[in-house]
This record gives structure tokens, sequence and C-alpha cells, in this order.
């Protein structure tokens, strides 16, 4: 039987540094979704030097906007070893991590969670371990994962998509303050570079209607082209690439 870190080796290292570092639990081999998420080669689609440009953007009611950027910097050395730095947000959002050499699957998808987590923690107080033993038995257990088309680079390329809500089954929703709705969205390609289209989370109200909070990071386009599957609200970005 395997041992499931709350986030997968090698990441969990850098990010959970302490006592923290050794939480584990027993668990069945990882699920599809596990795989799709934390398993993958997204990178392996990256040439030698690149650097990918990815718009957030977070909605919350009774608060402004926020239009922010995440850059990810990529480099192979002389044995093909991939180094990757990733600028996660900037101002009181900065979010900084250890470095991880070598990385299989896009470093973003675990900034992203981890700022969740924080963000969580901030809101709701309580252990940020939870938060993180949450989401990772959501994608072990209770995903759904579909096969979706996005569109990218003025084309529709294939994707899938992995949802989980991971404090929907929490038995005590008073503490979760209206959280306990939330819903994560991954939706991956190999066909965009570095494997990630699309990180989202989103907070529904009970009754229905405008999301009362949704963070959403999207790939954007190379060369200035429109990225995003649903039109305007995707700003044009690019992919550098080095010789």
């Amino acid at each position: 039987m395997m041992r499931r870190l709350l986030w997968p080796l090698p990441l969990v290292a850098a990010l959970l540094a302490g006592p923290a570092a050794s939480a584990v639990e027993t668990a069945a081999p990882i699920s599809e979704a596990e795989q799709r998420v934390f398993e993958d080669a997204h990178l392996d689609n990256l040439p030698a030097t690149a650097s990918l440009h990815y718009r957030y953007r977070r909605t919350e009611a009774g608060q402004p906007d926020v239009d922010d950027e995440v850059v990810l910097n990529a480099r192979r050395d002389e044995r093909k070893e991939l180094a990757v730095q990733v600028e996660y947000l900037h101002g009181e959002r900065h979010l900084v991590l250890p470095d991880v050499e070598h990385p299989v699957s896009n470093p973003l998808i675990l900034y992203f969670l981890e700022a969740d987590v924080r963000d969580m923690h901030r809101r709701l107080g309580g252990q940020e371990n939870y938060f993180r033993h949450r989401i990772r038995l959501a994608l072990a257990e209770g995903a759904q994962v579909s096969n979706v088309v996005v569109s990218y680079g003025g084309k529709t390329v294939p994707a899938t998509r992995v949802e989980i809500r991971p404090y929907v089954s929490d038995t005590q929703q008073e503490r979760m303050r209206g959280m306990g709705s939330k819903t994560y969205r991954f939706t991956l390609s190999p066909q965009v570079p570095g494997g990630v289209y699309e990180l989202s989370t989103q907070v529904a109200p009970a009754a229905g209607g405008q999301p009362l909070i949704e963070e959403v990071v999207t790939l954007r386009s190379e060369a200035g082209g429109k990225g995003g599957d649903e039109g305007p609200r995707q700003a044009p970005g690019y992919m550098t690439e080095g010789k």
C-alpha cells in the first residue's frame, strides 16, 4: 500500500518544511485525477528556454476585482535538466516558495493550491494542513474527470478537466462560513505549452446566481493572439522561446 503525501514529491519537502513535511496518510495507488494533476509530464513540451504568461483574475462580492499575472520561466541546462522559476502575482499577493529542482508536473499547480490554502487559513482559521489534506483526499477519492475542448492560439484543442469539491462533506459546515461549496477545476492539455491551460476556484451562493468568489489563472496565447475558451475575458499573451 502506498503512502500519500499531502503535496506530492519532490515538491512537498520544499513547500512543507518542518514537521508538516512528514504528514502522510495510508492510501491506495494514486487516482486518475492525481495522475493528471500531480504526476503527468506537463513540461515535456517546452523548448530549451521558455517563458509562459498566465492571467490571474479574482472577483469577490463587495471587493474590487483583481487582475494580475503569473510568469513561469523554464530553462534546460547542458544535461537537458529543467530549472523552473515561478513569479506568482505581485504586491501583497506575491507568493514566494522554495525552488523545486527538475520538476515534471507544472509547479504552477502547487503555487495555485498553496496560495489557496493560505487564503482559506486566513479566512477561516484552523490548520493549513487541514485544507491540504481535504484537497488531496478529494483528488484521490472524489474527483470528476472529463474530456473538454478549449480555445488556444486560435485553435480548438482537446483537454482534460479535473473537478473537486473538497469541503462539501465536512460535517461542520457552519465553520466553513459559506466556503463549503467551493469548487476547484484543473484544465490540462498536452497541446498547450506547460500542460496547464487553466486553474480556477469558485464559491457559489446557496441559492445560485453569480459566484461569491471566483479565482482564475489562464494561460495566455502565443504571439499576442487571443486565448481562453470564453472569448473577450482572455487578454493577449505569449510564450517566448530561446534558440
